[in-house]
């Protein structure tokens, strides 16, 4: 196994936060980024991670990245990857707004470290917890060759926190973390098997070492923020920093963009994206796929991604005619499938609550199609997809009759579900664009070299 390789330039897929070069105080500092994932993974945190590594490129001296292997949504490590222990990346044209970044100016570029962890093709607390400690041994034995003014740490992993805040004490940086998901509340309600009980206090009190070292702690969801306050953060050390939309819509109509992936015309076609996991408890929409074959014949299912729980919900699909499962698609494709839907779905575990935000969101919105979300009526998702005033349609989770339900009658109102297509897009231009994000982000780390 290699210790160490170069790799070429590597070009990540989704679109980044605006880069325009300016003159920051910034301008002379080292950031370091650490999070597990990272570009080329295509959903999930990855985009996040890698439109913030590549927008403080524009304003940092350098930036260094700290990155697992390339292994979600299908929890398999790339077959390029699968025999190195760590890879050194550079970075000399990033997304669609860089070229040439490494020695133009006074900035140096972009350097990503690649690190070899354990990849659970099955998913259990204790799986989780080698995957968490593999990431944070290679990151704390893995030699950081500019020391650091500021640490940004992204969770998930738990583990790319703690060597984050390690790093951080070590070399006097600042250290700000970035919390996409509460570990300790995703082992209690995301239904891992072995996930409650000692494992969530475990996971809360490393949590809490984490969060409580930070010198600011920005959150996605202002849901997150009494789980912060119960782990001792004050509420001045906490910052909002939304997730952006990461895709442009495609411009394409329902049967334009039916007609560009082969999909069948004529059908109310409902479509889910991203992960299939635990959390997504997509068994439930199989359960309102059968439903709607039974009582409608002009409604399709379209179940697009991956992940640790596809061949379970494909074994429990099996002989349903109305249900397609599509592997992940390209920056071009995903687009498209977004389009070509009537209704979006976000589905959730019941239980489900304040745990994390789905990355989908920002898509589905910026894609002006219906949503339908069955999700806790308490928890982030719902909390944020009311602030759209009428773009989505809200459910009990974990009701598969209700589901079906909602699907055909929101299939007997197309004008209503444009209504909420134009709501959602709306929303999303308002408050979703990239350049909100990036004067966000660049607050956030400003103020924190500065204190």
């Amino acid at each position: 196994m290699d210790s160490t390789s170069e790799l070429p330039v590597i070009l990540p897929q989704a679109p980044v936060l605006p880069a325009q070069r300016t003159t920051t105080s910034l301008g002379s500092k080292h950031v370091l980024v650490v999070g597990i994932n990272y570009a080329p993974e295509p959903t999930g945190i990855a985009p996040y991670t890698t439109g913030m590594a590549d927008h403080l490129t524009t304003r940092a001296r350098s930036v260094t990245v700290l990155t697992g292997m390339p292994h979600y949504p299908n929890w398999q490590i790339e077959p390029q990857y699968r025999f190195r222990l760590r890879t050194r990346e550079i970075a000399r044209q990033v997304g669609d707004a860089f070229d040439g970044l490494a020695g133009i100016g006074q900035h140096d570029g972009l350097l990503i470290r690649r690190l070899r962890h354990y990849v659970p093709a099955r998913q259990s607390a204790a799986r989780r917890a080698g995957y968490e400690l593999t990431f944070l041994m290679n990151c704390l034995s893995t030699p950081i060759e500019q020391r650091p003014d500021v640490v940004v740490a992204v969770t998930p992993s738990l583990g790319g926190a703690v060597a984050g805040a390690r790093v951080a004490r070590r070399t006097g940086a600042q250290l700000i973390v970035v919390v996409q998901d509460l570990m300790a509340k995703a082992a209690t309600q995301s239904g891992i098997s072995g996930g409650g009980g000692r494992v969530s206090a475990a996971t809360a009190a490393v949590e809490r070492y984490a969060l409580r070292r930070a010198d600011l702690v920005a959150v996605v969801s202002d849901a997150f923020r009494p789980q912060l306050h119960a782990y001792g953060v004050p509420d001045e050390r906490i910052r909002l920093l939304p997730n952006w939309t990461h895709i442009h819509a495609c411009g394409l109509s329902g049967p334009e963009a039916r007609q560009a992936l082969g999909w069948p015309q004529g059908v109310f076609t409902v479509v889910h994206t991203g992960n299939i996991g635990l959390k997504q408890d997509l068994g439930n929409l199989v359960e309102a796929a059968r439903i709607c074959a039974e009582r409608d014949a002009g409604v399709r299912f379209v179940i697009i991604g991956d992940g640790s729980q596809r061949a379970a919900i494909r074994a429990q699909a099996r002989g349903l005619g109305n249900l397609e499962f599509v592997d992940p698609l390209d920056g071009v494709k995903y687009p498209q499938s977004l389009a070509a839907a009537d209704l979006l779905v976000v589905n959730e575990r019941p239980g489900v609550g304040d745990m994390s935000l789905p990355s989908k969101l920002t898509s589905y919105l910026t894609a002006g199609r219906a949503v339908i979300a069955a999700v806790a009526p308490d928890g982030a998702t719902a909390q944020e997809l009311r602030r759209t005033d009428g773009a989505a349609h809200l459910i009990t989770p974990g009701d598969p009759a209700a589901l079906a339900d909602s699907v055909l009658a929101l299939r007997r109102r197309p004008t209503h579900c444009a209504e909420m297509g134009v709501l959602g897009r709306a929303y999303a231009q308002a408050h979703l664009g990239r350049e909100a994000a990036a004067a966000r982000l660049d607050a956030i780390v400003e103020e924190c070299v500065a204190g």
